[in-house]
């Protein structure tokens, strides 16, 4: 959840709520003005040593990198040079003879994500198995002449707002800061626009002595893959476009629609079970409740958190499925999460508070997670670009609707329009950044489910592409040419073969995915009792880490030596009775009881386990079904712990005599199986 908090903010930050801008000037102005003379210099490809060696395991050959030197901005005459870093994933195919000659360009998205995520992902795409697939890791990106790296920790005291409005101004101010701190080093802001970064793709192309290539862009790689059909159409062989962010980002910032469409998409899917019901409801009742009654966690890291706090958005209820809806192996855990928020919205769980409080105080204050992201280089994009001012003009065309309290207000949106204004990265001339008519064959593809970039943004452009053929994928997410890699990877094979759009057989694609089956999760406070012991680790996990140990050791134990002792005694032909080991039934029941206990802990953390597979944010909330029954199973085991343990009192107490090695074995099993019960009660592990 910490995670998707700061995602929220990211995400959303240049619609929060703000202060009216001062001198606010009118948006997107259609700007004429004489093409400029660019700036030419030889890039010189340059092998490298793949900076994510060690991290990547990979064989020489198959993984290479390389670097090139461009213009940080060659509409001026003078300025300072960049160099941009290049991967090449050889073609994987074992018949040598099947590998085509022209390679596949992959265009980034974000802006502004590092190229290590995407080379991890796509080695062993199938869209490789015949092509070489080239990787640029855009400009100001990662070993690409990166800025702002520190971005995140830039001045904390005005970090985790405690309001809409604190969080837009803390957002711009940051922003600002980076700029003027890149401007300091003498670093062109100017030059870090799609424009540009299309320039870099044909430079790379030059620089490999290609004559064309085939390019495959998603999300912003689908705004750059246009963009390069205006800046080099002449070597581009073919393209596939997914994920669309129009050339003019018209209706990219429509939120209303955007977020009723995923609830929507949701509540029309999720038919059966009590999970269902009012699905769309509860989720409303827990955004007000949220913003009624703020959540306001105390963080004692005085250094991340200067003022000690962190708000919760009340949208997050909404922004934790929009953020699994981008990958559909997410999508089952949707509901259970969307569920899961509601309770918290209504109960505010101290378990959970208090783990969430644990976790952010933990944390580095950074956007570590896992995915290298130059924010900076996405700032100056996004400003230089026109998609701050692009949210600003939703405000003005379009009416507010039911979302807009929740993800901002049109104050926000001026705020941060302002900042790129004032650190002179106003958009550019839109005549650059209007729709594409190209003869390039042009393949649309899009997610019927994708929340960032709705299907009908794939619509638009196609509508305004004569030539292109569009794809709506049902059911897929974000990018499903990318998630879909068994069926997209033969589909763009054929498509890069043969460029020919009637004719390619997409079938697989047309099809899509089956509907989401939505799962149950055995709702479980664990993870954040588990979170609230991280400030203090490992000492704190000391105690609990030997009280499960000392549980766990007599079962295992016993359900071991019972069945040993019991064939051990069929073959001696010795009773029981005969050695003093008649337990009076303690013996049986105390199997059962280790048999019960181990296999709900195993079937607990397999649960676990499960419910991590299909998302981060499913076993924040509860664990999959297994889990359930493993939980009941735990419970068993104190029962049958406890009969045990009265079965063993009462051979005591009798007549017949038992030996002391045998009373204490299974005292211990009995104790055992309670013991286990009981810390399954204190972390929230039953059923009950």
């Amino acid at each position: 959840m910490a995670l998707a908090i700061g995602l929220f903010a990211a995400a959303f930050l240049n619609a929060a709520v703000a202060q009216e801008a001062p001198g606010e000037q009118t948006l997107l102005q259609e700007v004429q003005e004489p093409a400029p003379v660019l700036r030419q210099v030889d890039p010189q490809a340059t092998s490298l040593i793949c900076p994510f060696r060690g991290a990547i395991d990979y064989e020489p050959g198959d993984i290479e990198c390389g670097r090139i030197t461009v213009p940080e901005n060659r509409e001026r005459s003078d300025g300072r040079l960049i160099q941009l870093h290049y991967v090449r994933i050889a073609a994987w195919g074992e018949d040598d003879t099947e590998h085509r000659s022209d390679p596949v360009l992959y265009l980034t998205g974000g802006p502004g994500v590092g190229v290590e995520s995407y080379v991890g992902r796509l080695r062993d795409h199938d869209v490789a198995e015949h092509r070489d697939l080239y990787i640029l890791e855009q400009r100001g990106i990662g070993s690409s002449t990166d800025f702002c790296e520190q971005y995140a920790a830039l001045a904390p005291e005005i970090s985790h707002a405690v309001s809409m409005e604190e969080m837009a101004i803390a957002g711009a101010e940051r922003m600002r800061l980076c700029f003027r701190e890149a401007a300091a080093q003498g670093i062109d802001l100017s030059g870090y626009n799609t424009v540009e970064n299309a320039r870099d793709v044909q430079a790379l192309r030059e620089a490999l002595g290609l004559e064309s290539w085939n390019v495959w862009g998603i999300s912003y790689g689908s705004h750059l893959g246009q963009m390069l059909l205006d800046v080099d159409p002449e070597g581009t062989r073919a393209i596939v476009l997914d994920a669309i962010v129009p050339n003019d980002l018209a209706g990219l910032f429509d939120y209303d629609r955007i977020f009723q469409q995923l609830i929507t998409n949701i509540a029309e899917t999720c038919t059966s079970g009590p999970q269902c019901d009012d699905l769309e409801a509860r989720l409303w009742r827990a955004m007000e409740s949220l913003r009624d009654d703020p959540v306001i966690l105390e963080i004692d890291e005085s250094e991340v958190y200067p003022r000690g706090q962190q708000w919760i958005p009340p949208a997050i209820a909404a922004f934790l499925p929009f953020s699994m809806a981008y990958e559909q192996d997410e999508h089952p855990a949707m509901v259970a999460v969307i569920n899961a928020v509601a309770e918290f919205a209504e109960t505010r769980d101290a378990d959970v508070i208090a783990g969430l409080e644990a976790i952010l105080a933990s944390s580095e204050g950074t956007d570590d997670d896992g995915v290298s992201i130059s924010q900076g280089m996405s700032d100056a994009i996004r400003c230089n670009d026109g998609y701050v001012h692009a949210v600003l003009a939703d405000y003005d065309e379009t009416e507010p609707g039911r979302w807009s309290g929740f993800l901002g207000t049109r104050a926000g949106a001026a705020y941060a329009a302002q900042v790129c204004e004032d650190e002179g990265l106003a958009p550019r001339d839109r005549a650059e950044y209007a729709l594409v008519q190209t003869d390039v064959p042009t393949l649309i593809v899009n997610g019927a489910w994708d929340p960032v970039t709705p299907p009908w943004l794939a619509e638009y452009i196609h509508q305004n592409m004569p030539g292109s053929r569009l794809i709506i994928t049902p059911f897929a997410g974000h990018g499903p040419t990318r998630s879909m890699p068994d069926c997209a990877g033969p589909v763009m094979t054929a498509f890069f073969d043969d460029p020919d759009v009637e004719a390619l057989d997409a079938t697989c694609l047309e099809e899509g995915l089956d509907p989401p089956v939505y799962v149950g999760l055995m709702e479980t406070r664990a993870p954040f009792i588990a979170a609230g012991l991280v400030a203090d680790a490992p000492a704190s996990f000391v105690g609990p880490g030997l009280w499960l140990a000392g549980s766990v050791l007599p079962l295992l134990i016993g359900a071991v030596m019972i069945p040993l002792g019991f064939f051990g005694r069929i073959i001696d032909r010795t009773p029981v009775s005969v050695i003093g080991a008649d337990t009076g039934g303690a013996r049986f029941t105390g199997w059962l009881a280790a048999i019960a206990g181990l296999g709900g802990l195993s079937l607990i953390g397999y649960g676990a386990y499960a419910a991590s597979e299909i998302s981060q944010a499913a076993i924040l909330v509860g664990f999959a079904k297994p889990a359930g029954y493993g939980a009941w199973m735990v419970l068993v085991s104190g029962l049958l712990g406890a009969a045990s343990l009265g079965f063993l009192v009462r051979a005591f107490l009798g007549e017949e005599r038992i030996r002391i090695g045998t009373l204490l074995g299974f005292f211990l099993l009995s104790i055992g199986a309670l013991s286990l019960t009981a810390f399954a009660f204190v972390w929230d592990l039953t059923p009950l």
